[in-house]
């Protein structure tokens, strides 16, 4: 009669039918509609902003260790770049390995990005600026440089990223209609408002032309 109660109890337990886990943001990534191909530039980039804000702040730091051997690309890079934002140096031997060997450039330049951040691998930082993608040499030695400078680029970041993003604001932007007003950190970690300068005084924005 015990045994029996407690098989009763154990089935009890059991999820539904209907119940499902929740997806985890790699997973959500892993499904995307558009992944962060050349050919999806303008396409679907709003969801996968979206997503990169939630991998960065919410995924689990195991998940994102053992997705760097993911089968997936996208993944990947995407568990690269948020693993060095992150702080993670536990990830970075793996990251490394991941700079001289994925066959992937996208992989292999989100790889050496993170290892800038972490202030980690500098002989793999080296390795890289020789690369055969210019795109992974050009972030090897941003990289390079970020071994030397006091400022913590990843903190700076990580800052960045924990400010909720409006997905509604997104591609508010126009060509030829006055710029939306902003507020952001410049790269020395101050406060900026397009609306102080707007008309004040000429201005460029500069970013980088493209996703995780």
């Amino acid at each position: 009669m015990t045994r029996l109660i407690l098989i009763l109890t154990g089935l009890a337990l059991l999820p539904s039918a209907g119940w499902a886990q929740p997806t985890s943001p790699l997973e959500k990534y892993r499904k995307l509609r558009f992944p962060a191909r050349d050919e999806n530039f303008a396409k679907g980039w709003q969801e996968r902003v979206a997503l990169e804000y939630e991998i960065i702040n919410a995924a689990d730091l195991r998940a994102l260790r053992n997705a760097l051997k993911d089968a997936d690309p996208f993944v990947r890079a995407m568990a690269a770049r948020a693993l060095g934002i992150r702080g993670d140096r536990d990830s970075a031997d793996t990251l490394a390995e991941l700079v001289s060997g994925d066959k992937e450039y996208s992989v292999r330049l989100r790889a050496v990005e993170s290892l800038g951040y972490l202030r980690m691998k500098p002989e793999a930082i080296q390795r890289a600026i020789k690369d055969r993608n210019p795109g992974v040499s050009w972030v090897a030695k941003l990289a390079a440089d970020q071994l030397k400078s006091e400022t913590d680029h990843a903190r700076q970041l990580r800052e960045a990223y924990a400010t909720p993003i409006k997905r509604e604001a997104m591609g508010t932007a126009k060509v030829g209609q006055p710029a939306p007003d902003f507020t952001a950190l410049t790269c020395d970690g101050k406060p900026f408002k397009l609306s102080t300068v707007l008309g004040k005084k000429p201005i460029a924005i500069y970013f980088a032309a493209y996703d995780g």
